[in-house]
């Protein structure tokens, strides 16, 4: 009976194992395909997915006038990791030495769009990558991006994310063999946002061109007087070439140039200002002092509280410019005339008025750089040198010289502030940003105003003797419109004096503001004047005073008729 039941069981057992396998093998099936489905095709498109990253072009700069100052280009280029025998005979029918020879060294080379067009044709994959370009000339303004496309000077810093392009992913899935099967998501980067500044091209171009000529550091700036919107700010030398795609040795040659052209001399270096400051020492004396005439003939004695001779100071017109008010002082620039205004007033009225002025602050322009000149005092020389302030520094600081130090900036800003009536804008660069003025902090009074603005017309308009006329006269004799300005001649050292103009136009409707600085440029009548003429008659025969010119004309036909 036993051995029944065993031989039974060993008949069954082959069915009942066989059972159990199968049983095994559907669950598994069950298991993969439905329980654990998720997972598996996960797993699955981990293995046959492809993503791609792409960025969208960066965004292009414009100047007013409608020209690109910046801008990117999609570049072809062919990339190989290995680079056969087969490969060069093919591809020498299509290339340059050059491009196979940069295959060889770096494992690229960029195309034109027919080579890509042609190498595509023939199974070799090329791709884009994206090229920034711009101007050497306008670096200090726009500057640079670096080799990740990235701001990194100049406007493409302070604007990067503005400018640079969006990330977007392409997604496909594909066999084992690497070819596509499936449909796929493919997104394009958006591109970066353009910005439009207020840089006139043809303009800037001009002004860089004037100081291309004099071939010495220099700085022009032009500016709309009532936005603070910067035409023009033309700094020489500047880079010859596109400071984008540089190799080493190009530069290490710029950087290592004497001549620093990588420096904004408009926004980063300081100087003296000279005669252009006496309008400060003006106001100062109008507010604080007791104006007079002086009577001038070339030096100016100053004398201690017993009477002793302590010091002589020479007028630059050494034949003295005779009896002098405050107007005529403005319009000769006449040194002895403030010498004696500074020692009325004291330093530290002329310090107050400069800091309402707000020359003891940087202008604000959002643009890398920019630096703050020195405004002295007799506090200031204390702390900073550790010496007492002295009547003789007073002197010198009457007329702009002395410890005093302004960027260029800073100079054109105070004249838009005249200009303004003592309303100070803050510079600016791009066409939709935001105009920022502030009153100065002082109460200056309308009869003031139009004193000093009288004497700085003066300067371009009086004709006569060099006793008599205006420093800028026979630079803006004919002109049409009535500049207000002032010359310069700073001393430094012992060499050559920086040359400076610095005036707006129409004087009584201001538009624009023209500043000209030549380093060791001798005399602003003589070198800075005369080029800041050629910048105001390039602007008029070019209509920026075209609703001046339109005023004129219709009071010329109305008085002939």
């Amino acid at each position: 009976m036993v051995n029944e039941k065993n031989s039974a069981f060993r008949k069954y057992l082959p069915y009942f194992i066989f059972l159990l396998m199968f049983i095994y093998v559907i669950w598994g099936l069950v298991k993969v395909q439905i329980v654990e489905q998720s997972e598996h095709k996960q797993l699955l498109n981990e293995l046959l997915g492809s993503s791609d990253y792409s960025r969208g072009l960066r965004g292009s700069i414009y100047s007013s006038d409608g020209v690109k100052l910046a801008w990117s280009e999609q570049i072809p280029i062919i990339s190989m990791k290995t680079y056969t025998t087969e490969d060069d005979a093919r591809l020498r029918e299509f290339l340059t030495t050059e491009q196979i020879v940069s295959i060889k060294n770096t494992g690229q080379a960029e195309l034109t769009w027919e080579q890509a067009f042609l190498l595509k044709s023939i199974g070799y994959e090329t791709t884009t990558i994206e090229r920034r370009k711009s101007y050497g000339f306008l670096y200090q303004i726009i500057g640079s991006v670096n080799i990740d496309g990235e701001g990194v000077s100049g406007m493409e810093s302070v604007y990067n994310d503005l400018l640079k392009g969006k990330v977007s992913v392409s997604y496909g899935v594909t066999n084992p063999s690497g070819s596509y099967e499936q449909g796929f998501i493919e997104n394009t980067g958006e591109n970066g946002m353009d910005l439009q500044t207020t840089i006139n091209y043809g303009l800037q171009k001009f002004s860089y061109d004037l100081l291309t000529e004099l071939a010495t550091p220099s700085v022009i700036i032009v500016s709309d007087v009532k936005t603070g919107d910067i035409l023009a700010m033309a700094s020489y030398p500047s880079p010859e070439i596109d400071m984008n795609s540089l190799d080493n040795i190009s530069w290490e040659k710029i950087l290592n140039d004497p001549m620093k052209p990588l420096l904004n001399r408009a926004i980063s270096s300081t100087y003296p200002p000279g005669s252009a400051f006496k309008v400060i020492t003006a106001f100062a004396q109008l507010l604080y002092g007791r104006p007079n005439t002086v009577t001038c003939n070339g030096v100016f004695t100053y004398k201690d509280s017993k009477g002793r001779v302590t010091g002589r100071y020479k007028d630059w017109l050494l034949s003295g410019h005779g009896v002098v008010d405050l107007k005529k002082a403005l319009r000769v620039s006449c040194n002895v005339y403030f010498y004696n205004a500074a020692i009325d007033v004291g330093a530290d009225n002329i310090a107050k008025v400069a800091r309402a002025f707000y020359l003891d602050q940087k202008t604000g322009i959002n643009i890398p750089g920019e630096v703050v000149g020195t405004l002295p005092s007799p506090e200031w020389k204390v702390e900073n040198i550790g010496e007492n302030w002295y009547p003789g520094d007073t002197i010198l600081y009457g007329i702009g010289q002395g410890f005093l130090n302004v960027t260029p900036l800073q100079m054109i800003t105070l004249y838009n502030t005249i200009a303004n009536r003592g309303t100070f804008v803050k510079p600016k660069l791009l066409i939709n940003e935001e105009v920022v003025s502030k009153k100065i902090l002082l109460d200056i009074p309308d009869p003031y105003w139009d004193l000093v603005i009288q004497g700085l017309e003066e300067v371009t308009t009086v004709q006569g003797s060099g006793a008599n006329a205006g420093t800028a006269a026979a630079s803006f004799k004919g002109f049409p419109i009535t500049v207000a300005g002032k010359t310069g001649t700073a001393q430094v050292g012992s060499g050559q004096p920086h040359a400076w103009f610095v005036g707006f136009g129409p004087s009584r409707q201001p538009m624009y503001s023209v500043l000209v600085l030549v380093e060791h440029g001798e005399s602003g009548g003589h070198f800075a004047a005369p080029v800041a003429r050629k910048i105001f008659d390039y602007m008029y025969q070019n209509g920026f005073f075209e609703d001046i010119q339109s005023n004129q004309d219709a009071v010329t036909s109305k008085n002939e008729s």
